[in-house]
């Protein structure tokens, strides 16, 4: 493939050079143009076929068995709140900060809690095209899995009812895509929230008093459990089933099925996408699988907040 993109380049040059600043603009953009060209966004039918008649025979094509999780690394930032993750060659960096702002009308006892999830334009070749989509994703997974599961104490984020309330923003960046990104921005989130540490307050009457971290220690987050996403693909007619894909397995999956547990083995979300149906007994198979992984999951997420 580089072989041919160096030719059609020289070629592209030759036909057009000589034209001054204009055609210099021209050629960097045909070269663009010829590099997305070049990029492939979907597997071809032989490595689709080829990926499928390896599962068929219970092997993947990066060497894993079925059930195998890739190696998950966790590393703390020299801040507080700031944390990636590395899921085989996917990485993930999680940030969290707080503000001071006013909670809403319906829930004036409550803190707020904002997911944000982006995609540098360099993590992989398909991103120009899906970018959009896969932040939306993640964003939506991220709100399921952490604020609708209540796993994230809102209350006690409140200084004064009505009047004032701390905003978190978790900042979820992609920086490799190679698969699976949904588990690795839900492991990234979940740890950096609870490393986080956010200012002390010191409240009389309706006044408040924000104490800087210099001054006084700042407060760890009240978060009730921690939630963790053990995500499934499947193929065919939805008979092969793989759990942590690849990047080249989402892109050749028919469905994928996501098991959100936490370390009590309450399981805290499900969610589906695709148009094969799963039965019963497949669902109970995943939770079953994702149970045992999550425990180990959650030993690597304890030892990085100890850490």
């Amino acid at each position: 493939m580089a072989q041919d993109i160096t030719a059609r380049l020289h070629l592209w040059h030759m036909q057009n050079s000589g034209g001054g600043a204009d055609k210099y603009t021209l050629n960097n953009t045909r070269v663009r143009e010829i590099e997305l060209e070049m990029l492939e966004t979907e597997p071809s039918n032989i490595e689709t076929q080829f990926l499928l008649d390896a599962l068929q025979r219970g092997h993947r094509t990066d060497g894993r068995g079925i059930y195998d999780y890739r190696t998950l690394k966790i590393t703390g930032g020299s801040t507080s709140g700031l944390v990636t993750v590395q899921l085989g060659q996917t990485r993930v960096l999680a940030r969290v900060s707080c503000t001071v702002t006013r909670p809403y009308p319906d829930r004036p006892t409550e803190g707020i809690v904002q997911f944000n999830a982006e995609m540098s334009s360099l993590c992989a070749p398909h991103v120009d095209h899906t970018m959009r989509s896969q932040e939306v994703t993640v964003t939506r997974m991220l709100e399921r899995v952490l604020r609708q599961s209540r796993a994230i104490d809102t209350e006690a984020l409140c200084i004064v009812a009505g009047h004032k309330v701390w905003t978190l923003r978790v900042d979820v960046h992609i920086l490799d895509d190679a698969g699976n990104l949904v588990d690795a921005a839900a492991i990234a989130a979940i740890c950096a929230l609870r490393r986080f540490r956010r200012p002390d307050v010191t409240v009389d009457g309706e006044t408040a008093v924000i104490h800087d971290v210099r001054d006084r220690n700042p407060v760890p987050l009240s978060i009730h459990h921690t939630p963790v996403c053990v995500s499934f693909a499947f193929f065919g007619a939805g008979e092969l089933m793989v759990i942590d894909p690849s990047l080249l397995e989402e892109q050749a999956r028919v469905s994928w099925f996501t098991v959100t547990l936490n370390a009590h083995k309450e399981v805290c979300a499900l969610n589906k996408a695709g148009g094969v149906a799963l039965t019963h007994e497949q669902i109970k198979r995943c939770v079953q699988v994702a149970v045992a992984k999550v425990e180990e999951i959650n030993e690597k997420i304890q030892e990085a907040v100890n850490a």
